[in-house]
């Protein structure tokens, strides 16, 4: 009788140890799953993050406040499609290139501050006059970029004792319309290419370029007001020995020029 007992009494401990086992299992996976410890910094770094996907377009529109008032339209149309708005510059060498020079300066800055899901930045030079552009029709591959703002150094420097100034205004009308008349919502900007020690006639050609640009309503960015005299010693800083290109402080005084425009703050 006495070991019947005790193998009854031994069954009930195993009994309550397997009951136990089981609810314990149950209560394990019945709790929700709880996300890994996070410092206080990490959480702040997070919510930062979200803030900064979810900043409203309006704060980016507000750099745009010198542009024409058709591409600030047009801005406010591609953030509404979700899509990048496009600056195409286009012209001669001198603007630079994707790592080297002015564009490559302004390209850079343009994309950190509006950021590359808002804004594309393109390049497109061909080493030519303004004629032999249009002859080549060159305009063709400038309007196919379907850029929404053009930046347009119309090769005034290269045409400099080459194409005579009626011929390169006639030039620049003929490239605009064939660009407008593929590309319609395309905003074109007009620059002067770099200035030169001591030029003759080349000052006033690039002056009768800007009277062009005021009869055709169109906005020229006149940077030579941020460069030193053309006609003192100064400005051989600001361009190569030969005056073949911009020097480094060239670049930075043109591209500061056209940021201070292109980003208002």
């Amino acid at each position: 009788m006495k070991n019947i007992l005790t193998i009854l009494l031994g069954i009930a401990c195993v009994s309550v140890l397997i009951y136990g086992h089981f609810h314990w299992n149950q209560r394990i996976e019945a709790a929700p799953a709880k996300s890994p410890n996070l410092s206080t910094k990490e959480i702040e770094t997070q919510t930062d993050k979200k803030q900064e996907t979810s900043k409203p377009s309006k704060n980016l529109l507000n750099y745009t406040s010198n542009w024409p008032k058709a591409a600030v339209e047009r801005w406010k149309q591609t953030q509404g499609e979700k899509k990048p708005f496009k600056i195409l510059f286009a012209g001669s060498p001198a603007i630079g290139t994707d790592t080297t020079g002015t564009y490559a300066i302004v390209k850079d800055k343009l994309l950190a501050t509006f950021g590359e899901n808002n804004l594309q930045v393109a390049i497109k030079t061909f080493n030519s006059t303004s004629t032999q552009v249009i002859t080549n029709k060159k305009q063709d591959e400038i309007a196919a970029e379907e850029a929404d703002l053009i930046i347009l150094e119309p090769f005034i420097l290269l045409n400099n004792g080459n194409v005579l100034m009626q011929n390169t205004v006639n030039d620049i009308k003929t490239m605009i319309d064939d660009i407008k008349a593929k590309n319609s919502d395309a905003v074109i900007l007009l620059q002067p290419s770099y200035p030169l020690y001591k030029a003759k006639i080349y000052p006033s050609q690039v002056e009768q370029l800007k009277q062009f640009a005021e009869l055709q309503k169109l906005t020229y960015l006149d940077h030579w007001t941020a460069w030193p005299d053309a006609n003192t010693e100064e400005i051989k800083e600001y361009v190569t020995p030969d005056q073949s290109a911009p020097s480094e402080k060239g670049n930075q005084v043109w591209s500061e020029y056209l940021l201070h425009y292109l980003i208002n703050q």
